[in-house]
């Protein structure tokens, strides 16, 4: 009579779930909607980490089994604590931003379309940027720890100092701080989804936006450390998600959800 109860009990114990395993990742807190941002409840952040590229990673992390922890951190922080292993995996990075913090790069999921801005109200006449060394010519400004090699210009060059938002950029080139600031069309369209302040900033008439030409193209990968091998094989794991997803288009889609 035992033999049965030990048979169901050892078929229920088989279907239990296992334990998953906790992979941790971070993004920019300056927020890169549609991307990866904090979802808004009534107006306010709250601590639930959503966007394009997290549900891109959620899905590679079903097919494994992870538990998928996002936060937010000020860029440079994040990248360091990839680096350093204190964190897995760094969301939205670029090629140059892994080469400078000695960061493997996955596949890239996205090319973002490079444009600049410029303010009417100090530069009424407009700056018109020939060719991508023009950029050489003016007082470029951008969000503390990004890299802007990729753009031509050193990143030395760039006046960021403290900036953090897309606000604060805007404000410096209203009051003449600097002539331009570089971003892509999808991360200022995504701005509408999380910033009624910064909205009525772009739509207001006094911000010129550009394409920025000859640029290289701007390509968002995911991050993890470099000479160790469980970044390794987490590497490879993402990589062939990455390479599945691509196959049904599945980035695409779960970008227009949040554009629409």
């Amino acid at each position: 009579m035992r033999l049965p109860i030990l048979t169901a009990f050892c078929l229920v114990l088989f279907q239990l779930p296992a334990h998953a395993e906790l992979v941790r990742a971070c993004a920019d807190q300056a927020e890169m909607p549609p991307f990866v941002y904090a979802e808004r409840i009534e107006g306010r952040k709250s601590a639930h980490i959503t966007g394009a590229s997290v549900d891109l990673l959620r899905r590679i992390a079903e097919r494994h089994g992870w538990q998928i922890e996002v936060q937010l951190l000020p860029w440079a922080r994040c990248v360091a604590q990839v680096a350093s292993q204190q964190i897995q995996i760094a969301v939205n990075i670029s090629a140059s931003d892994g080469v400078s913090n000695a960061l493997q790069t996955s596949a890239p999921y996205y090319t973002l379309h490079n444009v600049y801005y410029t303010s009417r109200r100090a530069r009424p006449a407009g700056i018109k940027l020939a060719r991508l060394a023009d950029l050489k010519n003016y007082h470029v400004c951008g969000m503390g720890g990004y890299r802007f090699e990729a753009y031509g210009i050193s990143t030395s060059s760039v006046d960021r100092g403290t900036t953090i938002g897309y606000e604060q950029l805007i404000n410096k080139l209203h009051l003449g701080r600097c002539d331009l600031f570089i971003s892509s069309r999808e991360t200022m369209a995504g701005q509408y989804l999380v910033n009624p302040k910064l909205r009525g900033m772009l739509v207001d008439g006094t911000l010129v936006q550009q394409t920025l030409p000859g640029a290289a193209t701007q390509e968002l990968y995911f991050g993890v450390a470099a000479d160790s091998p469980q970044a390794a094989s987490l590497l490879q794991k993402l990589n062939a998600g990455l390479e599945r997803q691509e196959k049904t288009h599945t980035f695409e889609t779960l970008l227009e959800r949040y554009l629409q």
